[in-house]
């Protein structure tokens, strides 16, 4: 019967060991890289039905005074339970200013991405439903722009305050040349109160509730 050394005993097992640390390694490998593809094919396979509605808070403020299109914002879900804390990532997508006598501001908001508690991420596309709780976003359209209060109609009341006054300054002065100088009084005070005013704006300070939809 042929003996070893213990030289070659050694030697061996020392081979055995390696060849049992590489197999272990390569089992860990193959056993990561599955689980990254299962967590990537989880990742991607998250989608948001087409029509889900979601209360979210806005975590930045939006003021269409001072901000800009394409500026970011983000906002935390609230509802529905199966995505509430979930982050959503937009920006804005155009805001129009209103003139300084007329019309409405409006603000269009882009909802980009969505993002889960537990990592998962999945692009979104969604619009404005309604906005509560903050009055310079008075209504919002069916395309999910948010517009500010008309201004027309609070020129008509100022103008309407100044020719009240213009009136009375009319009926101080006596005759037809107190009535001129009464109209000039009342326009001059209805476009300066007018001026003022300056232009309407929307402005959505951080913490503001806003119900959107899902539009894909």
């Amino acid at each position: 019967m042929q003996k070893f050394s213990s030289k070659t005993i050694r030697f061996v097992a020392f081979v055995f060991c390696a060849a049992l640390l590489i197999a272990t390694a390569q089992a860990q490998t193959k056993k990561k890289s599955t689980t990254a593809r299962k967590s990537s094919a989880a990742r991607s396979a998250l989608r948001i039905p087409t029509g889900t509605e979601m209360k979210i808070r806005l975590e930045n403020e939006i003021d269409t005074k001072e901000s800009k299109d394409g500026d970011r914002f983000t906002a935390t879900v609230l509802s529905p339970s199966n995505y509430a804390d979930a982050t959503v990532e937009g920006h804005i997508a155009k805001i129009e200013k209103s003139g300084k006598l007329k019309g409405k501001t409006e603000l269009s908001l882009a909802f980009d991405r969505i993002r889960l508690k537990n990592g998962e991420s999945a692009a979104m596309d969604a619009q404005v439903v309604k906005v509560y709780g903050e009055d310079s976003a008075k209504e919002v359209d069916e395309e999910g722009n948010v517009k500010s209060g008309s201004k027309g109609k609070t020129t008509a009341v100022r103008t309407g305050g100044g020719a009240a006054l213009g009136a009375i300054v009319g009926g101080i002065a006596g005759g037809g040349k107190g009535a001129a100088i009464g109209a000039a009084v009342g326009a001059a005070a209805g476009a300066g109160s007018t001026y003022i005013q300056g232009s309407n704006k929307i402005k959505l300070e951080p913490g503001t509730e806003i119900l959107i939809r899902t539009t894909r």
